[in-house]
């Protein structure tokens, strides 16, 4: 199993502008419920605001707040729930709670004349741990020929199999078997500890599955990508026992140039061919995300490929 501390980047200062927030945003709000509100004249709108702590407490304390860059220091009632009394259109809104949460970051949220809208915000930890699972890599070569794969991570191995020394250097063959010494190996193991930054994980996109949908959407899915049928059986038959236990889970894969950031690999010769992509899953309840882009690769000449993926925590599950 591989770990990996996820970094949150926080502000303990100034808020930034409305036209300062990061492109991806992670689902760290939901909005509960909107509706007409009593005493509101057409003129008027109302948010109303709870914000939970990374261990799902509800907090009563001050919130810094920034709403269409304008900054405010809110205040909760008794029940601790914020109230922003405003105007009917578009708002961007931005809260900063401790340095030991990230800053939150809203899209454009659209409220109705004479409406109350009801928000829960998640504040995530400043440094999370998350435990990946079984990432392998298959390789396939047009012709038997020594290989050497490198990793570059941005933390450190805890175990690899056969033993990474520097690098793995094997003789590949056109079948995907892998020579090491005297021993033949299906793909390569390695797990380790790498920092990564969740706020640049655009959790806002994946996929809600079923139970009973599970191995379907599996097998559409990474052929969709490009898997061939023993990755795929080696895929399901991994992640779906586990994933099984819940009605609904939440989906969400990172693909190569997203994988590269936090554990780089070099390949010689080099392949025809790379696909690596590392899914990121919780238990989901209720809710909906926007559809996430599938990228796909060709299967011709050297080819290589990898996969993993990783149980969100329950403090960085914020599907609920």
């Amino acid at each position: 199993m591989k770990t990996l501390f996820v970094s949150i980047l926080t502000f303990a200062g100034t808020l930034l502008s409305a036209g300062d927030i990061p492109e991806k945003l992670g689902p760290d709000y939901h909005i509960t419920k909107s509706g007409p509100g009593k005493d509101l004249t057409r003129k008027e709108a109302k948010f109303i605001f709870t914000f939970l702590d990374p261990k799902g407490q509800v907090i009563k304390t001050d919130i810094s707040s920034s709403q269409n860059k304008v900054n405010k220091m809110l205040k909760c009632d008794v029940a601790g729930k914020f109230i922003i009394e405003t105007t009917p259109g578009k708002h961007i809104f931005q809260f900063f709670y401790n340095a030991t949460c990230g800053e939150i970051y809203t899209d454009s949220i659209q409220i109705k004349p004479a409406h109350v809208t009801e928000i829960s915000v998640y504040f995530r930890k400043a440094n999370e741990v998350m435990t990946v699972d079984k990432p392998v890599i298959y390789v396939y070569s047009k012709q038997k020929e020594k290989v050497d794969i490198k990793l570059d991570l941005k933390g450190e191995f805890l175990f690899t199999y056969p033993q990474y020394s520097n690098g793995w250097n094997f003789t590949a063959n056109p079948d995907g078997t892998i020579e090491m010494g005297e021993r033949k190996y299906h793909y390569l193991f390695w797990d380790g500890k790498l920092n990564i930054e969740s706020q640049k994980l655009n959790l806002s996109e994946g996929f809600i599955v079923d139970k009973k949908d599970q191995v379907k959407f599996f097998e559409e899915k990474l052929a969709q990508m490009g898997l061939n049928s023993e990755e795929i059986e080696d895929y399901i038959t991994y992640w779906c026992p586990r994933m099984a236990a819940n009605e609904k889970n939440y989906i969400h894969f990172i693909f190569n140039a997203e994988c590269n950031k936090y554990a780089s690999i070099t390949i010689d010769p080099k392949p025809d061919h790379l696909f690596r992509v590392c899914m990121l899953w919780s238990k989901a309840n209720g809710c909906s995300v926007k559809e996430q882009k599938i990228e796909s690769f060709k299967r011709d000449g050297f080819t290589v490929v990898e996969w993993g993926g990783t149980e969100i925590s329950d403090q960085l599950n914020l599907l609920k």
